[in-house]
């Protein structure tokens, strides 16, 4: 426990534990934010009188996690189906599986098929989705059931089992602008991008790598073209890896989205939200140049590049070779 904050050191797993004996002060009521924190994590509303003081809801995330009521409980317990099964999505009131894949609306459609699902506090989740879903035991996922449980919903014709994909060449912009321009010192990008970044800088000498300055769109491009497709970080993995293990009914593309979720919406009865998060705008922007050799600094203080700008023909070659299984899957979407 630190003085200064009253928080468990990282590491440790002191947490909010069983009711003790009654207080005769109680304390205020938690705000909604910590109660969802606390139903969602732990299954169970907080005690006012026993909870310790937190100053974010991070810092409530953190100290719920690593609490031995967590940890030892059964919301931690997820079926250890692999990837990318596991964290298939799941509806049970629209009978349909839906496989997110990383850069396509990936935020938004794992939000709506939360809501989709009638989970408790599904607004509540949808602001930290793939966190929640994927180290809580909510309902949400495969991995939330058991392997029986699993393999029989994905054995039923009945259940609907769909996925979105999105042009290679704009998904791989996509990537790079958010990972390496726009966040490119954020720890939690750096865990995505350290393996690319100190990769392309160790061909330039042992230097320690440097995630402001970063890597080039070439360079990018040129790294995840070159290695292999299933060691590459999900959020430029060729999308045909995530369909690996179930017999998808429906592809659709990205700008289908608005089909896909009026048919969600048919078959739960629900409303969802149709607001995009996580959109760089990359491509979008009407001026010419050579983007792929600009270091990031650059890009983020210079006028939006369009699409082409970003790519040559030794690019675009590079990509389709990579990707073909990609490209092939998209002559398969929903017509």
């Amino acid at each position: 426990m630190t003085a200064a904050t009253g928080f468990p050191e990282e590491g440790t797993a002191e947490a909010p534990g069983p009711d003790p004996s009654p207080d005769p002060l109680p304390r205020s009521p938690l705000p909604p934010d910590a109660v969802a924190a606390y139903e969602v994590i732990l299954g169970r509303p907080p005690n006012p009188r026993t909870a310790p003081p937190f100053t974010s809801l991070h810092q409530l995330y953190r100290m719920l996690f690593a609490s031995e009521e967590f940890r030892q409980g059964s919301r931690a317990r997820k079926t250890p189906l692999g990837w990318p099964m596991a964290q298939v999505f799941v509806s049970a009131p629209a009978r349909m599986l839906f496989c997110p894949i990383g850069k396509n609306a990936c935020t938004l459609l794992k939000s709506a098929m939360v809501r989709s699902a009638g989970l408790p506090h599904a607004d509540w989740m949808a602001r930290d989705i793939h966190t929640l879903t994927d180290r809580v035991r909510t309902g949400a996922q495969l991995s939330d059931y058991t392997r029986e449980e699993a393999e029989a919903m994905i054995r039923d014709p009945d259940i609907l089992k769909v996925a979105v994909l999105r042009d290679p060449e704009r998904r791989l912009l996509s990537a790079y602008m958010e990972k390496f321009v726009i966040g490119r010192t954020v720890p939690a990008n750096i865990f995505h991008t350290r393996t690319v970044v100190e990769a392309v800088q160790a061909q330039a000498g042992p230097e320690a790598s440097d995630f402001d300055r970063g890597i080039t769109f070439r360079q990018f491009i040129d790294h995840v073209t070159s290695v292999p497709g299933r060691t590459l970080d999900p959020h430029w993995r060729p999308q045909a890896l995530y369909l690996e293990g179930i017999d998808y009914d429906r592809l659709y593309r990205l700008d289908q989205i608005s089909v896909l979720l009026a048919l969600v919406e048919e078959r739960c009865g629900i409303p969802l939200d149709r607001q995009a998060r996580n959109v760089t705008g990359s491509g979008s922007g009407g001026q010419e140049g050579a983007a792929m050799d600009l270091w990031p600094r650059d890009l983020m203080i210079g006028a939006k590049l369009s699409h082409g700008s970003f790519f040559d023909a030794g690019m675009r070659s590079k990509v389709e070779s990579a990707f073909a299984c990609d490209y092939a899957l998209l002559e398969k979407t929903f017509r």
